[in-house]
């Protein structure tokens, strides 16, 4: 029985050796087409973008020159007509056991990878968490709302939705997860996620506080820069001017209500983890983030455990200028028929996730050399790396 058996075990066995080779050479062909399209990607950041196809044919080729002397090797490398990605094809094709029966014809497998040069778009909305939108880790739009950025990239780590007649416009759109409703350009689904570019900034928020209740409803109101500890409400006609620096935001909401005007230039706003801020009613709200130091480029930020709900309701909140910076916590837009930081020379926001309801028109422009506000690396035009879309 064992004699008769032999042969049928030695194939088997054949079998699974060439497969697990198959499979090996698959892997290579696939980290190799990685590789270049990356590769490819910073090429098409520089001004002379001739030749990018064949000088990443032969990049792969130097990569794959072992499994190039059992593999038969065809390469179809594009670049997008406006230069903004790359897609390196690699198709493989190698012969099988037994005369090529094992399977007929040998076997044949693919490998595909597109990148794209991040100063192409500049990145400025990101959404941090892949919870989807149950978990509050999608970009969401409702009701008439809007979100136009069509300069930049719009991208959520889960599901972007935006069901007519909500609107969403932006350079370009996409998401690692699913994306519905009117959306311009049809954005990309299945995208690779985007890390957060500030994850190892360090927020130095001091270790304690003492809570003081403050309520301004009348006059011009001067806050100086270090910690606010404990709830803040300006409202009526009162004015709260927040001189340059940073300011803490410990144990309690800063609210602003009514006609009240929150103001600052040269500022950043870092909320610990029991603080959030609500814009309300008509109030004005005209921030304008760090012009240098460590927070440089930073208009609104907390601390990374911060999962609180920053609510922006007002119909005059018109310039947020810099980057806001909540990557733990969800960012509320709403409001009747009103534009949210048209006015700003440019806005980024890093948020958990981002739900829009209402009317309200989120805008987010570009035109970073428009301020005395510098961008922080890793965001809007300073995001020149490179990564994998496909």
């Amino acid at each position: 029985m064992f004699a008769v058996g032999l042969p049928a075990l030695a194939v088997l066995a054949c079998g699974a050796a060439d497969l697990a080779s198959v499979t090996s050479d698959k892997n290579t062909l696939q980290q190799v087409a990685d590789a270049a399209a990356l590769d490819g990607a910073r090429q098409l950041l520089l001004a002379n973008t001739q030749g990018v196809a064949s000088r990443e044919q032969a990049f792969a080729l130097s990569q794959l020159s072992d499994v190039a002397q059992r593999v038969a090797l065809t390469f179809n490398i594009t670049t997008a007509s406006d230069n903004s990605s790359i897609t390196v094809g690699i198709q493989g094709h190698r012969s099988s056991y037994f005369g090529n029966l094992l399977p007929y014809g040998g076997w044949t497998f693919n490998a595909s990878a597109t990148a794209a040069p991040m100063g192409k778009t500049p990145l400025c909305v990101l959404t941090t968490s892949s919870s989807g939108a149950s978990g509050g880790g999608a970009i969401s739009l409702q009701n008439q709302s809007q979100v136009t950025a069509t300069g930049c990239l719009v991208h959520s780590n889960s599901d972007l939705t935006s069901p007519s007649p909500a609107s969403l416009v932006a350079g370009t759109a996409e998401a690692t997860g699913s994306a519905s409703g009117q959306i311009t350009p049809t954005p990309q689904t299945g995208a690779p996620a985007i890390a957060d570019p500030f994850a190892n900034l360090n927020l130095n928020v001091p270790a304690t506080c003492d809570p003081l209740d403050l309520l301004y409803d009348l006059g011009v109101n001067i806050l100086l820069p270090g910690v606010h500890c404990g709830p803040i409400t300006v409202r009526k006609n009162a004015t709260a001017i927040l001189m340059p620096g940073t300011h803490y935001f410990m144990k309690g909401q800063l609210v602003m209500e009514d006609n009240s005007t929150l103001q600052g230039s040269n500022v950043t706003l870092i909320f610990d983890n029991q603080s959030s801020f609500a814009f309300k009613d008509n109030a004005a709200i005209n921030l304008q983030g760090a012009q240098s130091g460590t927070y440089a480029g930073l208009v609104i930020a907390t601390t990374p455990n911060n999962t609180n709900t920053f609510v922006i309701s007002s119909n005059a909140a018109r310039t947020l200028l810099g980057t806001i910076y909540i990557p733990s916590a969800l960012l509320s837009v709403s409001g009747g028929g009103t534009n949210v930081a048209d006015q700003s020379a440019w806005t980024v926001v890093i948020a958990k996730g981002l739900q829009l309801s209402g009317s309200p028109n989120l805008v987010i422009n570009d035109n970073y050399a428009g301020s005395t506000v510098p961008v922080p690396s890793g965001v809007g035009a300073s995001a020149n790396g490179v990564r994998l879309i496909h």
